[in-house]
Parts: structure tokens; C-alpha cells; sequence
């Protein structure tokens, strides 16, 4: 999915505010600053060196990565400059697009997943628009750009339903069928 929005958009600068300790970005992207309260998150990044390490032994670009951690509450302010970054990743935390879209440049992208109904809220929004649907087809992530179809028409065809479950010899294991809603800010 970060390799998609890596060809189609060129962002750089990305913040990810919620990230826990999901480094995955930073293997696409050359600077992230991810933002977590928790203390799980907080112990992981404490090792940067080897977070580094990790992260330049698996990038797929040439520069050396640059990772940065706040480790705080993403709804207050941060210490960070607005309308600074390319793309704000909003996965599986609350309040993140309301509380950081004020960090995204203008024509800058937020990737969303609706989990606490953060895109159907967004496109009340007059300031973003939606650009683009990302979604699991087979074993790859592909972006639908033309979106023509009614918000609830879009939450229905990608809900969330038993085929996100399969079977293996452990038990149930969590198959990828979210729809991946890419907003852009336009003022």
C-alpha cells in the first residue's frame, strides 16, 4: 500500500500520528515522524539505532532514513511545524485526521481507513476531497482514482465481513480487506 502511494503521490515527508510501533512506512518513505502515547511504543523507539538499522537495511530508496518519535498525545499540539508534511497516515486511531490534518501541506494527502468513521467525516469537510480508493485485489494493493460513487455505496462494497477471516492450522487469521480512503487537502 506505502508503495503505491509512494509512485502515484512522491511524498516525502509523512507523520503518523497512533503508529504504536509500525515501522513499515519508513521502508518507502525517507522522513517519518510517528507520534504514540503509549509506553510499548515509547520502549520500542528508545532503541533508534537498531530501529535505523533495521528500517536503511530494507528501504527501497537511496538517501539514509530519518525517523523521529514523539512520544505523546497526538490530539494536543505537537512540536512540530504545520503544513509540513506530504502525507499523514490515519490508521486504527481515533481523532487523528481532526486533531493532525493541520500538519499536512496544502495538495498533501491523508490516508485514512474510516475505523472511527474519520473519512465519512473528512468529506464533510470542504478542505479535503477524495482522490483515490485503496483496496486488497488478490495478493496486491491497488488505487481506484476514479471515485464516483456515493460515501455509504463506497463503506458497503469494502465493509468489513466473515471473508476477512480465514482459516489456518493456528486458527482464524485477519485477511486485508479494507478500503483505504485517500483525501486530499485542497485549502
Amino acid at each position: 500500500m506505502f508503495e503505491i502511494l509512494k509512485k502515484e503521490y512522491g511524498c516525502n515527508t509523512v507523520l503518523y500520528p497512533g503508529s504504536s510501533v509500525h515501522i513499515t512506512p519508513s521502508f518507502y518513505f525517507q522522513h517519518v515522524v510517528y507520534v504514540d502515547i503509549s509506553k510499548i511504543a515509547k520502549e520500542f523507539f528508545d532503541d533508534i539505532h537498531s530501529i535505523l538499522n533495521y528500517i536503511n537495511s530494507n528501504k527501497k530508496y537511496k538517501q539514509s532514513a530519518y525517523v523521529q518519535f514523539i512520544h505523546g498525545d497526538y490530539t494536543k499540539p505537537l512540536p512540530i511545524r504545520e503544513e509540513n508534511y506530504d502525507l499523514l497516515i490515519a490508521l486504527y486511531a481515533g481523532e487523528t485526521t481532526q486533531s493532525c490534518k493541520k500538519y499536512v501541506k496544502l495538495g498533501g494527502i491523508i490516508l485514512t481507513n474510516n475505523h472511527y468513521g474519520d473519512a465519512e467525516e473528512l468529506l464533510r469537510n470542504s478542505s479535503l476531497t477524495i482522490d483515490g480508493l485503496i483496496y486488497r485485489k488478490g495478493k496486491k494493493y491497488v488505487l481506484e482514482k476514479d471515485v464516483n460513487d456515493d460515501f455509504k455505496d463506497i463503506i458497503r462494497k469494502h465493509s468489513n465481513t466473515k471473508k476477512d477471516m480465514k482459516k489456518t492450522v493456528g486458527g482464524l487469521e485477519y485477511i486485508d480487506n479494507q478500503c483505504y480512503f485517500v483525501l486530499k487537502k485542497n485549502k
